[in-house]
């Protein structure tokens, strides 16, 4: 028997085609959002190329200015019978000249040190947009999951009811339900399939914010896993965390820029000079010209003019302080917010799993044993199982809650950093 031969290149398209296809039906888990929120990103790289281009205009700022030549006709006649001759005037002639402006030292460095704290201030803007981005795709990723968990558990409820209805709906014409039974019954179903209708609509709007940060990859299916995220925390370095957010370092990173150009502006005190050398040629025999000037700047007005600019940046800088000031208060209180919701979830979910989850399962026992022994009907036992779902609803909404704590508190004092799934 004869084999044939496969080509190895088309072998090698399809195990590719075969890698990428099971790659994109993988749900999109939220270690994946966040790392494909904070790859390529067009924000973040503008942060990048910004500070690339102030270190490279600090640079341009330390060097002197290009130097000028200068050259043409000095004193030409334009009346009488010497209009336009250049060898019948003494003074005229045609000049070439050189100048150069000299900007002190002290004031080259004052501008580029300026210009480097830009630089630098906008690296803390891509830290904290980067920490920014990763709080807000994992809010949007939490949002679609519990959305999707929510749609799945009102699926649930709607199909036990359409259940019920049909029981009842059949018992109608044996008088063993009433008509107006079936008709409370398709309320309810309505209600209820309500509540599922916004859940898609809260799903959409989420992937929605997810799309503002992963593009198309926001339309993958979410992973029925939830993550788990590491909240421990110490309270004696709480203070210590805050100081060392991304946000204050941004704040004081302005400080600092505030007070270069307080020192930019005292360098504004030195006067600019400069120097020019012209050579004069004269015609019809006579000497030429060599010109040497030295022009200095006059600050005439200095106590309204050099001394208020630097006035100015004095009050800028304590306006800078004032506001790093007011960022470590709004962190500090962020993260009492974020302390108080993280406790609660943790409470709650314990009153969940401790009582409300076992009572609502126990009470579903109770009620499938008096149905079998003819003591409650089977609606009852549907309605008791509703109850249970809805409980388990809410258990839903409790491990989101705690996840957004530990979201808010991982922003506010360490990475965001996402373990494996619960």
């Amino acid at each position: 028997m004869n084999i044939p031969r496969v080509d190895k290149s088309l072998l090698l398209i399809c195990l590719l085609w075969i890698s990428l296809a099971a790659h994109a039906e993988q749900p999109l888990s939220l270690a994946d959002a966040i790392q494909l929120a904070t790859q390529n990103q067009p924000l973040l790289e503008s942060y990048r190329d910004a500070a690339i281009s102030s270190r490279e205009a600090a640079v341009a700022e330390s060097q002197l200015p290009d130097p000028k030549i200068k050259f043409g006709i000095i004193n030409l006649p334009v009346t009488t019978s010497d209009a336009l001759s250049l060898s019948r005037d003494d003074q005229t002639m045609a000049n070439i000249g050189f100048s150069q402006e000299m900007v002190p030292i002290k004031k080259r460095e004052a501008t580029a040190n300026r210009i480097t704290a830009e630089a630098n201030q906008f690296q803390t803007e891509q830290v904290v947009m980067t920490r920014t981005i990763e709080r807000d795709v994992a809010f949007a990723w939490l949002d679609t999951y519990e959305a999707q968990r929510k749609s799945e558990l009102y699926q649930r409820i709607i199909d036990d009811m359409v259940a019920e209805r049909k029981v009842l709906a059949a018992g109608v014409s044996s008088g063993a339900a009433k008509s107006s039974d079936v008709l409370r019954m398709d309320a309810e179903i309505s209600l209820i399939n309500e509540k599922r209708i916004f859940a898609l609509r809260d799903e959409r709007k989420a992937r929605a914010g997810l799309a503002r940060w992963l593009g198309t990859s926001a339309s993958r299916s979410i992973s029925s896993e939830l993550p788990v995220m590491s909240k421990e925390l110490s309270t004696q370095n709480l203070q210590q965390e805050i100081n060392q957010h991304p946000l204050l370092i941004n704040a004081q990173q302005t400080e600092k820029v505030a007070q270069f150009e307080v020192e930019q502006a005292k360098a504004n005190l030195e006067r600019n000079w400069s120097w020019e050398v012209g050579y004069g040629k004269r015609f019809a025999g006579r000497s030429d010209m060599l010109t040497f000037q030295v022009a200095i700047d006059l600050q005439l007005d200095k106590a309204n003019r050099q001394d208020k600019r630097t006035a100015e940046k004095l009050v800028l800088v304590e306006k800078a302080r004032k506001l790093t000031e007011d960022r470590r208060r709004e962190l500090a209180a962020e993260l009492e917010s974020a302390l108080a919701d993280a406790q609660a979830a943790d409470e709650r979910e314990k009153e969940h799993l401790n009582v409300l989850i076992p009572v609502a399962k126990a009470r579903l026992s109770l009620a499938q044993a008096a149905y079998n022994s003819g003591k409650q009907s089977l609606s009852e036992v549907w309605e008791t199982r509703r109850n249970l779902v809805e409980v388990e609803l809410d258990h839903w909404n409790i491990l989101t809650d705690r996840q957004r704590a530990a979201v808010k508190l991982n922003y506010l004092l360490n990475n965001l950093n996402v373990g494996s799934p619960s």
